[in-house]
């Protein structure tokens, strides 16, 4: 069981592999075309849509998989109501997006932020079949789409600032998401395996029950991405689009990271859903995870930490120098969420969602506290501050949590 673990999760990494480099590419030379304050605001369209973008999957994603992994002959019926709930499910997002945008920003971010908001929303029709893919284990279509999309944007950002386009034509790029994802769409009607896509009605009604199984989470991943990008929105609010560039420029080197760990629990969680009433493997599958995952967290922050004056001394040459303290309070982001990424995975496996949903909203609230006393006063060093301490409460109560059921179980 450990090497099937160990060699799916090989696999999901070397495609995600390829992917961060040719993002982080594109992202490198972005950075250094515009100037911060642009770069800035390009991060924050990014970052306000994504708060919305849980709708993306409706919180389908981790259920659908769940499911599946449970309940295999079933796997039609579930992608039947799945894709009905979320054509009902884009149709709100939609509008939550105008709702919320349009008062909350200028005339011209609020037509940014419709034009990827649109994309996003086009993107998410797709989200059930990707996830039918994950469960069915067919990395290699994730592979190629996900390499595919990758190729694509760098191509067209190259392009984009060969020929120094406005702001505006790399927000357009998150529309290259929703035609490489059709054509995927289209090669898998030649797939027998999968033709029931291709055989689904929408029934709206069918879906609200789906959707009622699926609340918990959706509410975990809204909350997950609230606590997530509240940080850039309050510094795009507070002290503006400079500011932001300045905290994005030390995440720049952090979160592509982030591949690591979610490759990782992505081709684990299957096996922990399967085998969530066989004590003796869940045990084996969930220390496998935690010491491999947390043992890469801390090489990689430390070994990032030492090196971020040379870093950025590389890639921006002075531009970037506002940076360099951020990124040596966030780099510890990777160690710490790398290690309660295994916990809260094994939590979801074990239906635990509820107490993931409550524990993040109340570190939504914390961290808003805290970053509305630091960041007028530090800016985006107060707010990467803000980060680590709600992350390291957030890992001492799930760890705490997590025990204590453990020993209630006799595990």
């Amino acid at each position: 069981m450990q090497r099937q673990l160990l060699r799916d999760s090989a696999i999901y990494i070397s495609g995600s592999v390829i992917v961060q480099v040719l993002g982080f590419t594109g992202m490198l030379l972005l950075m250094n075309f515009l100037p911060v304050a642009q770069y800035g605001k390009y991060i924050y369209v990014i970052e306000f849509i994504s708060i919305f973008a849980f709708f993306a999957d409706g919180g389908f994603t981790q259920l659908i998989v769940r499911e599946t992994s449970q309940h295999a002959s079933d796997v039609r019926a579930i992608y039947a109501r799945a894709q009905s709930a979320q054509v009902l499910i884009s149709l709100l997002m939609i509008v939550l997006i105008v709702l919320v945008s349009y008062p909350l920003n200028s005339r011209e971010d609020f037509f940014l932020l419709l034009i990827y908001g649109l994309s996003v929303v086009v993107s998410a029709f797709f989200s059930p079949m990707l996830a039918i893919l994950v469960a069915s284990g067919r990395k290699d279509l994730i592979f190629y789409k996900d390499v595919s999309l990758s190729v694509a944007k760098l191509v067209f950002m190259i392009a984009g600032i060969a020929l120094k386009q406005p702001i505006i034509y790399f927000i357009f790029l998150g529309f290259l998401n929703c035609i490489v994802l059709f054509v995927l769409y289209l090669f898998i009607k030649w797939k027998a395996e999968f033709n029931y896509f291709f055989r689904n009605r929408t029934d709206l009604r069918a879906s609200i029950p789906f959707m009622k199984q699926g609340l918990l989470f959706t509410a975990l991943m809204t909350a997950n991405v609230i606590y997530n990008k509240i940080d850039v929105i309050m510094l795009e609010k507070m002290l503006g689009s400079t500011e932001v560039g300045y905290y994005s420029g030390a995440t720049r080197f952090i979160y592509p990271f982030m591949f690591i760990s979610t490759a990782f629990m992505t081709a684990v969680f299957p096996s922990l859903a399967k085998h969530v009433n066989d004590g003796e493997n869940f045990r084996k599958i969930r220390y496998l995870a935690l010491y491999y995952l947390g043992g890469i967290g801390v090489i990689l922050s430390g070994g990032l930490f030492l090196s971020a004056d040379l870093i950025f001394s590389i890639f921006f040459d002075g531009k970037y120098d506002a940076s360099i303290p951020v990124f040596k309070v966030l780099v510890w982001y990777l160690a710490i969420v790398f290690i309660y990424g295994s916990i809260s995975n094994n939590l979801v496996a074990l239906n635990k969602v509820r107490f993931l949903v409550w524990l993040n909203t109340v570190m939504i609230a914390l961290n808003i506290g805290i970053n509305f006393f630091l960041i007028p006063a530090h800016g985006a060093l107060g707010a990467a501050i803000a980060t680590i301490i709600c992350e390291i409460l957030i890992l001492i109560a799930a760890s705490i949590y997590y025990l204590r059921g453990e020993r209630g179980n006799g595990g």
